[in-house]
């Protein structure tokens, strides 16, 4: 049922309760991370190391629980429910919101991983397999399609639907993750206790963001400079970074409608385009045959991978893959929820979780069975040593190895670059929007946190990937997500407790007001 709120005047003013503890724990990090580099990376390593190896299990198992919530929404009772008014049209049409979706949820790095996942799966196999064996080829895509599918977008959707309910049912006039879990904690949510969540919601969500910024960048550093020739430098990063900034500054001056809609679109049509580029003049059959049999390898032996942590050896793969996976994706599902929270005005919770379910994964296994598959193709015939540029120089090498292989390899380093880019730009606007949100003292339905505000927070995302790429390496970059996902996680529990809580509450003051219309 609906509630309406007493007040739907909103107060655009920042919180600066969140705010300003927020910026100054940030500030701190970006300050050290840039002046003291060694140190701040040695520290990194060591908390990442202890925090993978104590508690990185217990992600496995909500994973597990996220995916069977998913299923369990879509086809229970829960489904029927609809975020706004009973005869609301979506705000967004399909395409657009799952457009939106998409490039939020997975951002630039997925084409990277597409690549770079696959050949460090070859290089350093899971199950015990040798390197560049037929096992370790039969392993690689299965585990890329593992963690970018059920790994991933449960957590997207199950954290959106209390954020949904809340502020389109309950006209909770904020978009925040403390307010889904007011059931819970009660009006301290309005207190310190529910600024603190936010704080480490931002904090937690910056961590994340500078990890997938931190991955982007030196990607296309390595391919422009190929497509340049010219060596990848620190200098050329900055550039990069520059004009991801002037794009996502020119977005957020255009808002959600034309701003995050529009490149999204914009960039789904170029994903497209280099995925069927590279479909049709690759190894089609190779491809196909690729992903099939690695589909069903991953579905035969889901649950051996899914929970597989190696206990008996000093093998490091379930903590390095699947652990940190989780760990990211627990980091995004907050900022996803309040992100599909914002769009999904209209939806139900079946349309809102089966359509992102289907659609995210679709898209994310479209692009890896393509461009994973065409990887796997050219390391297997010769075609280039991926693994050996891997070895000696990196993933954004070896990615540059094999992308250059394709007919018109410059052309696609080229289309690459600018779909990195944009996806790079979506990401932190989109970002800077959601944590705007937050902070932001009354947003009502409808209204959007001003545009200096959202220009504020996405300076300081920047400034904090410029901290991920000085340190450099995937090193900090995992520590970044990890560290982003230990915070989520308890926002996350208390808001899916306080989904149950709101729709049974609600249920039962429904059924009472039908039996006794004057109460």
């Amino acid at each position: 049922m609906s509630m309406k709120p007493n007040d739907e005047t909103p107060n655009l003013r920042p919180d600066k309760f969140i705010l300003i503890p927020a910026t100054l724990v940030l500030v701190a990090i970006i300050a050290c991370s840039i002046l003291f580099t060694k140190s701040c990376e040695e520290i990194l390593k060591t908390a990442y190391n202890a925090f993978t190896y104590t508690t990185g299990t217990w992600y496995l198992w909500v994973t597990v629980f996220m995916i069977l919530l998913s299923g369990y929404f879509v086809f229970s009772k829960y489904g029927e429910i609809k975020f706004g008014e009973p005869d609301e049209k979506p705000e967004f049409n399909n395409y657009s919101w799952l457009a939106m979706m998409f490039c939020s949820g997975v951002a630039g790095a997925v084409m990277f991983w597409s690549i770079a996942e696959p050949l460090y799966n070859l290089a350093y196999p899971p199950m015990f397999a040798e390197p560049l064996s037929r096992e370790s080829y039969e392993w690689a895509m299965s585990y890329v399609l593992l963690h970018w599918g059920p790994v991933t977008w449960p957590w997207y959707m199950v954290t959106a639907l209390p954020i949904c309910y809340m502020f389109y049912k309950r006209k909770k006039p904020v978009l925040r993750i403390s307010s889904a879990a007011e059931p819970v904690l009660g009006e301290r949510v309005n207190g310190g206790i529910g600024r603190a969540i936010e704080v480490f919601f931002i904090i937690g969500l910056m961590f994340s963001n500078a990890a997938v910024m931190g991955v982007s960048v030196p990607i296309v550093n390595h391919a422009l400079a190929a497509t340049l020739h010219i060596e990848p430098s620190f200098t050329l990063e900055l550039i990069i970074l520059a004009v991801s900034a002037v794009i996502f500054t020119a977005s957020v001056s255009l808002g959600l409608q034309k701003g995050i809609k529009l490149l999204s679109d914009a960039n789904v049509v170029i994903a497209l385009m280099l995925v069927f580029f590279c479909f049709v003049t690759g190894p089609t059959v190779f491809i196909v045959n690729n992903f099939t049999s690695s589909f069903g390898h991953m579905l035969n032996n889901f649950f051996e991978m899914i929970f597989w942590t190696d206990p008996y050896t000093k093998g490091t793969f379930p903590q390095d893959w699947t652990i940190f996976y989780a760990l990211w994706m627990a980091s995004y599902g907050p900022f996803m929820g309040l992100f599909i929270a914002r769009i999904s005005r209209g939806r139900t919770v079946r349309q809102v979780v089966a359509m992102g379910l289907a659609g995210g994964i679709a898209g994310s296994y479209m692009i890896h069975a393509v461009f994973g598959g065409y990887t796997l193709f050219a390391q297997l015939n010769g075609v280039v040593d991926a693994v050996g540029v891997l070895n000696a120089s990196g993933g954004p090498a070896a990615l540059v190895s094999v992308l250059s292989t394709l007919p018109a390899g410059t052309a696609v380093l080229i289309g690459y670059c600018l779909f990195s880019t944009i996806f790079l730009a979506t990401s932190v606007d989109s970002c800077a929007y959601v944590i705007a949100c937050s902070a932001t003292t009354k947003l009502t339905i409808g209204a959007e946190p001003t545009r200096g505000h959202r220009f504020y927070w996405a300076a300081v995302q920047a400034g904090l990937a410029l901290a991920a790429i000085t340190m450099g390496g995937l090193g900090p970059v995992r520590v970044f997500a990890n560290f982003s996902g230990a915070l989520m996680l308890i926002p996350i529990a208390l808001v899916v407790v306080s989904w149950f809580k709101m729709v049974r509450e609600d249920k039962a003051l429904e059924q009472i007001c039908k039996q006794n219309p004057n109460a």
